[in-house]
């Protein structure tokens, strides 16, 4: 009898030191769980960055044909007024809007520019456009190259060579039959669109795509 109320007592208290977790368990455990869901948060951000990072750049790719476009249809003499200063990027703005804004669902995507007939050259789209509109828009700075310059002599009846800088005189006097351009697309948040050619801080942090183009005489 004795044997056997030994036996019972050893029963008890085994069972009873497999009731549950410690307090130290469970922070533990907590502590693990909330690292990997950190870890998969952080992951997943960093995915959806790299995503939203490549469809900004595959619109900006075709938005240069764009550019080239707008640019072959202005008079040499306004392009080489916008980047003759070299310190001051001409601003073009690029968006897409709905050709039947009141069926959206059913409506083709235009791409529109500031400096199509009707809208300010060098201003975003106003409100009711951006109503109209889908997606971010895109910001263009176009500036002169000027590495591509050096060594030319750029000035007619000047044979000093270009180093850097401004491009002096009008265009008549230029000497060069065509214009090399740096192209700077950078996004910007419908909500928070940028006037002008921005902010060093804020042009690297919405950069996008960068190149250079041609304007021919």
């Amino acid at each position: 009898m004795q044997f056997i109320r030994d036996m019972k007592t050893t029963f008890t208290k085994a069972e009873g030191s497999r009731g549950g977790f410690t307090l130290v368990e469970v922070m533990l455990a907590v502590g693990v769980i909330a690292i990997t869901l950190t870890a998969m948060i952080g992951l997943l951000s960093s995915i959806t960055g790299n995503v939203n990072q490549i469809r900004y750049q595959t619109k900006a790719v075709s938005l240069l044909a764009n550019i080239e476009t707008t640019l072959k249809m202005k008079p040499f003499d306004d392009v080489f007024t916008w980047v003759a200063s070299a310190d001051s990027p001409y601003v073009i703005y690029f968006w897409d809007e709905y050709q039947n804004p009141e069926d959206p669902d059913n409506s083709s995507l235009m791409t529109l520019n500031s400096e199509l007939p009707g809208f300010k050259s060098g201003m975003p789209p106003d409100r009711m456009n951006l109503e109209r509109s889908h997606g971010e828009v895109f910001r263009v700075n176009l500036s002169l190259y000027q590495a591509a310059l050096k060594g030319e002599r750029v000035r007619i009846g000047d044979s000093s060579e270009y180093t850097s800088g401004a491009l002096s005189g009008a265009s008549t006097e230029y000497a060069l039959n065509y214009l090399p351009i740096k192209v700077e697309i950078f996004v910007e948040p419908r909500s928070d669109i940028t006037v002008g050619p921005g902010t060093a801080e804020i042009n690297e942090q919405r950069r996008v795509y960068d190149d250079i183009v041609y304007k021919n005489r």
